[in-house]
């Protein structure tokens, strides 16, 4: 089986070879590591990303007291964001979603007071995309697991950035990350079907939202400015607990009705 992917998977597959590759691909080790470049090993992580994501929420969700059909709901609601499963050019070779299944476990563990094995797996999950600590941060509302940047912060030492192996055009878009971002959204900023419609069901979180929630959805949208993609950050970073809120501010007995309406595709949506 031949490996074939975006950008973003080309990086992954020379990291995988020993290659330079430039920031942040560089401190996003451990896939490349376990995978290389063989085809199964990175469906399999793919393919298993879902169920861990899955329980992982429903296990948090439960432990932080919620009731279990609202944890359920909203576990379906996330995990049918099209951001979540994302472009096709990051399946199977891409971090996002197991990254986010591994976070999930890791609130999980935390929610049940075992917090020193939360920092653990948080680890793991740093250890494939950097920015899990801070996502566990904000959906846990806790500063501590700030304290696993030190997993980026150790892997940027150990292997430092070096050219896109994708040539000079990819290493202008990661020298200046804002202006290629701000270009790439240009016209884009108030288009309804790229900034709110991907959200299906969730945009319910909007009634009467929490600071939480508001602070979340605000470092979500920020990334916006120094990344060239959308949806795909957005839903990853904040869908968890847009997801919450969302089914909180929904009638339960027209839950199923609801989600049998948000997990299917009235039109082609944003999935990068």
């Amino acid at each position: 089986m031949r490996l074939t992917g975006g950008p973003d998977a080309q990086r992954y597959i020379a990291v995988a070879n020993g290659m330079k590759v430039p920031r942040p691909f560089n401190v996003r080790l451990l896939l490349p590591a376990l995978c290389g470049t063989s085809a199964g090993r990175w469906w399999a992580v793919w393919a298993v990303s879902w169920p861990i994501a899955a329980a992982g929420f429903c296990g948090w969700r439960i432990a932080s007291g919620d009731d279990w059909r609202l944890a359920v709901a909203a576990a379906v609601l996330l995990l049918a964001l099209p951001g979540v499963l994302g472009p096709s050019a990051v399946i199977p070779v891409g971090v996002d979603l197991p990254a986010t299944a591994v976070t999930l476990v890791a609130c999980t563990v935390w929610a049940n007071g075992w917090h020193a094995a939360a920092l653990l797996v948080l680890l793991l999950a740093a250890s494939i995309k950097e920015t899990s600590p801070v996502f566990a941060a904000l959906w846990l509302w806790s500063p501590i697991p700030l304290i696993v940047l030190i997993v980026p912060l150790v892997a940027h030492i150990v292997n430092r950035p070096g050219p896109d192996p994708l040539g000079p055009r990819f290493d202008e878009i990661a020298a200046h990350p804002f202006r290629t971002a701000c270009a790439a959204h240009r016209n884009r900023w108030r288009d309804g079907w790229l900034m709110v419609a991907p959200w299906g069901l969730g945009v319910a979180c909007l009634y009467r939202p929490s600071w939480q929630l508001a602070v979340v959805l605000a470092v979500a949208y920020l990334q916006l400015l120094v990344a060239t993609d959308t949806v795909r950050l957005l839903h990853h970073a904040a869908g968890p607990l847009v997801a919450v809120a969302a089914v909180r501010n929904l009638p339960v007995e027209w839950l199923p009705i609801l989600l049998a309406a948000h997990v299917v595709w009235w039109r082609t949506p944003e999935r990068i």
